[in-house]
């Protein structure tokens, strides 16, 4: 395979490769793709090369970089191989900046290009100079600014030419005269004479101790980029600043060894002393390169492109000053090498014949070779790398667009159901941590009434009621007190009628006042359940379908339900007590008769009693003696063995009037019905248990519904819940990761596919 049939192959090839790279990189940046970063790295380290070196073969250049250090000789070098003194070559810096030589087929071709600095560029330029310290080149620019302006200004411009010779000042100004040089950015001279072979690039870079790092940074761009090396050396051991380049050429191109293309050539021998030392230079130079760089000794190279200028007759005058006379230059050659032949004299041992035959055989020969090395590690990585990562992903994700939405959604699925799991052990503790803190009694001492539980809360809150409504009613019955009084005065006051006809009123209002109570009680339970199912609802991130499964979406129902449940307990026990208190006067044959239709229910009551009146303590025996058994110290004497009374004063009933003898005993009896209320009807009827029940209840019902809520909570899963997405793990956090995935699954083995197909069908 020649030169130009591999440069096409191979650029195919790479481009294939670098698209599959591409798809593959995009696949492995995936997070849910979990392709190991190892791989991922490999891909990005050997994308660059390859592009690079894809660039090359798309512009059909072959590069050959020509390095050194300053004054080792490389633009004689270049002069001696283009048979011109075309490159300036003096005795202090000599080149600003890069040039480039291209091989052109045609004479009519031959141009020299030069490309200016950007006013940016230039202004990096200067601050460079100024870290480096560059006293003199700032000086230089300083006293050249018109020049170096005028350049910029200019921008781009381009000479064409048939001879070297007629560009020989035209290049000399804008490569080495520092009126001008200093402004330029590259220099590109395109002829004939450069290589038989089309597409060949010298390049030309500043010496790699000029001391500025631009022209470090230049070489070492250079030297990761190009096809061959060609080092001018002019000492026996390399240089510090020498063995860079074999660290710039080894990290640009990880696949071929230095010694694949690396030359050496050995310049300015005619300088030293005798036969001898020569041959010591030539061993120690090649075994030097040999312990570095595995050099092979045929790729040294030992002459001088001076003396080639000097004896061929090409060397300008300034040339003739630096090197020396000819004459002299003969017999240092002749005494060196011991050939006296004048034509062997000017070629052989001037070494430039035989350093540009090396490399044309490169070029001619073994460049191919090199090519394909080369191409074909990169292709081989990249290629089995992203086969790799192909094959990797596609063991846990399809390529099938379908089979990806249903393997996607599957998974996903039991991944959340996993997590639901876990979730819902979490949830139900926290629903019993919250049940013992804020609604059972379990943490009552040392609380504030503010911070009081749920339960004793509704106690304090039935406290409250009974309370407010008693006064109310004390308010209202003392306003219709006068009424019924008169309306039953006809014409004297008849105490028994009036008293009868009051208590039958009061009853009606107790009853209402027993309602309200419930309606009141109802009222506060509901508000501690919703506060629960709030509660339950932040911990199913605010779903609306806690409270509808819950209490049926209906609060009215809910409100219902507890206000007919608590007013059957409420009046199971409210009711004797009115009735027995109420209906009739003491010792009236009304009172003696409910007492005796209520049995034992009347001594339930007295079971649950919690005040400290002992006239209160068994409500029969209330009944029975009334307010006597309050305030008359004999009746407490004889009936409870106490002559303590009730009030602060002893109230004799001898004194009072019918009229507000009637008052003091309903009064009486409201008070004891208030008491009985507070002190004993909370309990007999069980509130706090039933209160308990209900709000454990609503716990018990969220607990039981565990099929519910898992399907509460993957309905708001799959609606994009903030709440919830806030909590899951990120891989059940988007929707269409798992698809992406698949997709540029389905494009890398694309990808993969049409670069085999392509290298069979080329191979057939």
């Amino acid at each position: 395979m020649d030169w130009k049939t591999a440069s096409s192959y191979y650029e195919t090839r790479l481009s294939d490769a670098l698209n599959i790279q591409r798809h593959a990189l995009s696949l492995a940046n995936l997070p849910q793709a979990q392709v190991p970063n190892k791989l991922i790295e490999t891909l990005i380290q050997e994308a660059e090369p390859t592009r690079r070196q894809l660039e090359r073969l798309q512009k059909r250049e072959f590069r050959i970089a020509v390095v050194g250090l300053e004054k080792a000789g490389k633009s004689t070098f270049v002069n001696a191989w283009l048979e011109c003194d075309l490159l300036p070559a003096k005795g202090g810096r000599c080149t600003f900046t890069t040039t480039q030589i291209y091989s052109v087929a045609n004479e009519s071709e031959q141009r020299l290009e030069v490309q200016a600095k950007t006013e940016a560029e230039f202004t990096n330029l200067l601050t460079e100079l100024e870290k480096a310290n560059a006293k003199e080149d700032l000086n230089t620019i300083h006293a050249n600014q018109a020049t170096l302006q005028e350049v910029r200004r200019k921008r781009d411009r381009t000479f064409p030419f048939t001879r070297l010779e007629d560009i020989k000042e035209l290049l000399k100004k804008y490569v080495a005269d520092e009126r001008y040089a200093h402004a330029v950015l590259e220099a590109r001279l395109y002829t004939n004479k450069l290589a038989q072979a089309e597409g060949v690039v010298f390049y030309d870079v500043p010496g790699l101790d000029s001391g500025l790092a631009k022209h470090v940074d230049e070489a070492q761009e250079m030297l990761s980029d190009c096809d061959a090396v060609i080092l001018v050396q002019r000492f026996t051991s390399l240089r510090e600043k020498e063995l860079e380049i074999i660290k710039f050429t080894e990290l640009g191109d990880k696949n071929v060894t230095v010694a694949d293309k690396l030359f050496v050539f050995l310049s300015r021998i005619d300088s030293i002393a005798s036969p001898e030392a020569l041959e010591t230079h030539i061993q120690e130079a090649s075994q030097d390169w040999s312990k570095r760089a595995n050099l092979p000794s045929q790729r040294l190279v030992s002459g001088s492109a001076g003396a080639y200028l000097i004896l061929n007759n090409i060397a300008e005058p300034q040339t003739k000053l630096e090197i020396g006379d000819p004459s002299k230059i003969a017999s240092d050659l002749q005494r060196l090498t011991g050939i006296t032949d004048a034509e062997s004299l000017k070629t052989n041992a001037t070494g430039i014949p035989a350093i540009k035959e090396k490399i044309f055989n490169y070029i001619n020969h073994e460049r191919v070779n090199i090519l394909k090395k080369r191409c074909e590690a990169s292709l081989n990585k990249i290629i089995s790398t992203s086969e790799e990562i192909y094959h990797l992903v596609g063991q846990k994700h399809p390529e099938n667009t379908e089979e990806a939405k249903l393997f996607a959604e599957n998974n996903r699925r039991v991944l959340f159901a996993e997590w639901w799991n876990e979730k819902w052990l979490s949830i139900k503790a926290d629903l019993q941590q919250y049940y013992d803190e804020y609604v059972s009694r379990n943490t009552l001492e040392n609380l504030t009434t503010d911070s009081l539980p749920k339960i004793e809360k509704f106690r304090q809150r039935y406290l409250q009621v009974v309370n407010s409504e008693m006064q109310k009613l004390r308010e209202e019955t003392l306003q219709k007190k006068d009424t019924i009084f008169l309306a039953n005065s006809n014409p004297e006051f008849d105490r028994m009628k009036a008293n009868f006809a009051w208590r039958d009123d009061l009853y009606i209002d107790i009853s209402r006042v027993l309602s309200t109570i419930a309606h009141e009680l109802a009222l506060e339970l509901k508000n501690e359940g919703l506060k629960l199912v709030e509660y339950m609802t932040t911990l199913l991130w605010g779903s609306d379908q806690v409270k509808a499964r819950l209490i049926e979406n209906s609060e009215a129902y809910f409100l219902s339900k507890l206000e007919n449940s608590l007013s059957v307990l409420f009046l199971r026990f409210a009711r004797p007590v009115a009735e027995v208190l109420i209906r009739g006067p003491v010792n009236s044959d009304t009172r003696n008769k409910i007492v005796k239709s209520l049995g034992v229910d009347i001594e339930i009551v007295d079971n649950y009693y919690t005040g400290l009146e002992p006239g209160y303590s068994v409500l029969k025996r209330y009944v029975k003696y009334g307010a006597d058994l309050l305030f008359n110290p004999e009746t407490r004497q004889k009936v409870l063995g106490v002559t303590e009374v009730a009030a602060s004063k002893d109230v004799l009933r001898d004194l009072i009037v019918p009229q507000e003898s009637v008052t003091f005993e309903v009064e009486s009896d409201i008070n004891a019905f208030e008491e009985y209320l507070c002190a004993a009807i909370f309990d007999a009827a069980s509130f706090e248990s039933y209160c308990v029940q209900e709000l454990k209840g609503l716990v018990d019902s969220f607990r039981d519904k565990q099929g519910t809520w898992t399907g509460v909570a993957m309905n708001e899963w799959l609606q994009g819940n903030p709440l919830l997405l806030a909590e899951i793990p990120r891989s059940l956090q988007g929707t269409t990761s798992d698809l992406e995935v698949s997709e540029r699954l389905k494009q890398l083995s694309i990808a993969l596919k049409r670069s085999s197909w392509e290298e069979t069908l080329k191979a057939s």
